[in-house]
Order: structure tokens, then C-alpha cells, then sequence
């Protein structure tokens, strides 16, 4: 009788055991998503954060190629459909920069739009 009543007790002690292991790993794998969201927006924000020249046209394109092509990376990496959606939007955005579209009336119309942009972008990171 003694054997069974420390068995069963044995039994519910790594029931709970199991499942406080498994509130751990939730509470765990929840901390390192909002993490990894938070690392995500700083540098999408700082990549975002980007401003042609109409002064050096062959740079300011090369800058705004490297700038869309991390946005992607991040994109990939991004769990959050909203926040994945938003950057791959300022992407879009950023790349649509290039050598035949630098002129004066041109970056205006772009800087409109990439505050539009840059809003959504914001708002994923909230």
C-alpha cells in the first residue's frame, strides 16, 4: 500500500515538474521573440532611416541596393507577419531608388511615399 501511495505520489511530482518546465520554456521562447522582434526594428529603422543624394546619384543607388537587400534579410527573419509585411514594403520602397530616377521632382514624390512607409514600419515595431 505504502509502495503504490509513494509511487502515484512520485508520479504527480513530475507531472507538475513537466509542466512547469514547459511554462518555463514558453515564457522563455515568448521573452526571446519579443527580443528578437526589438533587435529587428532597431536595425530596420536605422536602415530605413535613409536619405538620397542628388549630389553623388551613383552612390546614393548603391546605398539604397545594400539598404533594400538588408530590409529583405530582415524580412526573412521576421516571425511577425505584420512586421515581415512592413519590411518588405520599406524594401520595395528603398529599392525603387536607382541612377535614372534621382532627379529633384523624382526624390520628392519617393520621400512622400517612404514616409508612408517608414509610418507602417513603425507601427509593426509597437
Amino acid at each position: 500500500m505504502r509502495s503504490r501511495l509513494a509511487t502515484v505520489l512520485c508520479a504527480a511530482a513530475l507531472v507538475g515538474g513537466l509542466s512547469a518546465c514547459d511554462s518555463v520554456r514558453e515564457a522563455t521562447d515568448a521573452a526571446s521573440a519579443a527580443t528578437d522582434k526589438t533587435s529587428i526594428c532597431i536595425e530596420a529603422l536605422q536602415l530605413a532611416n535613409f536619405t538620397p543624394s542628388s549630389q553623388d546619384v551613383e552612390q546614393t543607388a548603391s546605398d539604397a541596393k545594400r539598404r533594400a537587400d538588408e530590409l529583405q534579410v530582415l524580412a526573412d527573419k521576421a516571425a511577425d507577419t505584420t512586421l515581415r509585411d512592413a519590411l518588405s514594403g520599406m524594401s520595395d520602397k528603398v529599392s525603387e531608388l536607382d541612377v535614372r530616377n534621382l532627379d529633384p521632382a523624382t526624390v520628392a514624390d519617393w520621400t512622400r511615399e517612404k514616409v508612408s512607409a517608414f509610418n507602417a514600419l513603425t507601427q509593426a515595431c509597437l
